[in-house]
């Protein structure tokens, strides 16, 4: 027996909708909770402005005989990518911590760690190790937002506006990368060590208003009522619908759901959240290759080599006024996520995934193509003098691959992994999702000044021809396990996994259809089915007024042997 709800809607229908009372307690508790990823998207860009920074580079890096200073491609590897591995060990430890301590918890845990990595890369001049250890426990801090930021704004909003509210995840980052590019380009050139303790303390600014933003907003009902806390559950739903005309019915439509959840999971076999179930049972195991898979899928394609090492990769190609172009490429980024929000309830999440996506490709092979042209090694300083056009053309093809990223890849990626992991088993595959998504950033960052820099591989702008390997394996995983999810709620969701329906028939699933026929049959089971209603009348996306209503139902003969029962608990 599953618990679902049907839902008729895809989306809001105009911008005006937004500012019902029924969104803006949700809308602002998201809002609160999305500080969260400005604080990933600062670290990438303003420190590697810092690898630019002449004080910098002649404090942390050696000499070279000659009066000048370098940082070596071991030390770069080492210090951008070592925050990945902290975001590996986070992401891993914010399954145990969000499962005992919350979604509350899992942040507050994460912004002591950033606090603590903070501290530690600004106390002694020149230290290497000090520097490297600080970045390693700031990351651990950030792969536990990761985990805990992305799971609240899955589970705080109504169905209308989560797609949009987990969408500010990538919003928010993109403008943290933003403020990292300004603040290096504002203290890059100053002749103290402000140039980059300031950028670095910086860091410090979003420990303090996460920090603040814990005391104003609720837990999730979810995870409290998956601890057994039913009064402070029905509290935090208040809170979150207290602004709505229906508040009561709401609150009591949305614990009646859960708590028949919660206690179809007790008659399981197991209603306990278990490791093991993430591969040996079929249901979660397709729930956790969808979760995992579209994370690392949105890495493997290279974008974190723009976010990385943009700065660096654009001297490389003979620009210059490359802070300049960084802080354009990061408002290209914000302006892709902006558009993200007018165009996903359109076309879809699995679509948008999908054109996007060929579309990175096409910008990756040009890429490549123009790298094979001017050659590497000798040859390739010669071919930028002779053809300072070169530079731009490259500079244009990565604009047009990050807008693309930002409209699909950058928030839906997050999105779709929110959905994915519904049931009970919800912490864990997000955990393992967020853990393996750093691990693939990570294999990016540490590995690309080995391709790209004259000293050691020199592919340069080849590249492109491997990251467009990774564009097209993440083409065919969303095309054959990603189903469309828009306008799905989360029980839903799990509804559809247990009914084991296939990916490509996802979108056009009559949930209220199928529950009738089932109804007629006479088969076995309850499902509880939420309708929205006006009157006693089933109506669109402008309904105003729940009712629940039941129906008899059973998924029990098709193929659902091994699954549990479905709720979207952590």
């Amino acid at each position: 027996m599953v618990a679902a709800v049907a839902a008729g809607d895809s989306g809001l229908t105009s911008w005006g909708e937004w500012f019902k009372k029924e969104y803006r307690r949700p809308i602002l508790f998201c809002a609160l909770i999305a500080i969260a990823p400005v604080a990933y998207g600062y670290d990438g860009t303003y420190f590697t402005s810092l690898l630019e920074t002449p004080v910098f580079v002649r404090q942390f890096g050696d000499s070279n005989g000659d009066g000048t200073y370098s940082i070596s491609s071991g030390d770069q590897s080492l210090w951008v990518s070592i925050i990945q591995v902290g975001e590996v060990f986070g992401s891993l430890a914010a399954g145990p911590i969000g499962d005992y301590a919350g979604r509350k918890g899992g942040l507050l845990s994460a912004i002591i760690l950033l606090a603590i990595g903070v501290v530690l890369q600004m106390i002694i001049i020149g230290s290497s190790a000090l520097l490297t250890v600080g970045r390693l426990i700031a990351g651990a801090g950030i792969g536990i937002i990761s985990n805990a930021a992305p799971l609240y704004l899955s589970e705080i909003p109504p169905v209308e506006i989560r797609g949009a509210c987990v969408s500010s995840w990538q919003l928010m980052l993109a403008i943290g990368q933003v403020i990292g590019a300004c603040v290096g380009l504002a203290s890059h050139n100053k002749s103290d060590t402000s140039s980059w303790r300031i950028p670095i303390a910086i860091n410090l600014v979003w420990v303090v208003l996460l920090f603040g933003v814990l005391f104003i907003v609720p837990e999730s009902p979810r995870w409290l009522l998956y601890k057994g806390k039913s009064e402070k559950a029905e509290r935090a739903l208040f809170k979150i619908h207290g602004g709505s005309e229906y508040k009561e019915s709401l609150v009591q439509e949305q614990l009646a759901i859960l708590n028949k959840s919660r206690e179809e999971e007790a008659e399981a076999s197991s209603s306990e959240s278990k490791w093991s179930d993430l591969w040996r049972n079929p249901v979660e195991r397709r729930k956790f290759i969808a979760t995992v898979g579209i994370l690392v899928s949105q890495q493997i394609s290279g974008v974190q080599f723009i976010f990385s090492y943009t700065t660096t990769f654009f001297t490389l190609v003979g620009l210059s006024d490359t802070f300049i172009i960084t802080i354009i490429v990061d408002c290209i980024e914000v302006l892709g996520v902006l558009a993200s929000f007018f165009v996903v309830n359109r076309f879809g999440r699995r679509p948008l995934l999908l054109y996007t996506g060929i579309f990175m490709l096409i910008t990756l092979l040009v890429v490549g193509c123009l790298g094979a042209v001017a050659g590497q090694g000798s040859r390739f300083e010669p071919y930028l003098k002779d053809h300072p056009a070169f530079g731009k053309a490259v500079a244009a093809m990565i604009c047009l691959y990050v807008f693309a990223f930002n409209v699909a890849w950058g928030p839906l990626a997050w999105v779709v992994a929110a959905e994915m992991s519904t049931g009970r088993n919800r912490q864990k595959h997000l955990s393992i999702g967020t853990a393996l998504f750093w691990v693939s950033a990570w294999a990016v960052t540490f590995t690309l000044p080995y391709l790209f820099q004259p000293t050691e591989a020199g592919l340069g702008p080849m590249i492109g021809f491997i990251y467009s390997l990774g564009a097209l394996a993440s083409l065919l995983f969303v095309y054959f396990f990603i189903p469309e999810t828009i306008g799905r709620t989360l029980e839903e969701i799990n509804f559809m996994m247990e009914a084991r329906l296939p990916t490509r028939q996802w979108k056009d699933f009559d949930l209220a259809t199928v529950v009738a026929k089932d109804e007629k049959k006479g088969t076995r089971g309850t499902t509880e089915h939420v309708e929205t209603q006006v009157n006693g009348n089933p109506t669109g996306p402008k309904s105003e007024k729940p009712r629940i209503r039941r129906f008899e139902t059973s998924f029990m003969n098709k193929k659902s042997t091994g699954a549990h029962a479905a709720e979207d608990s952590p």
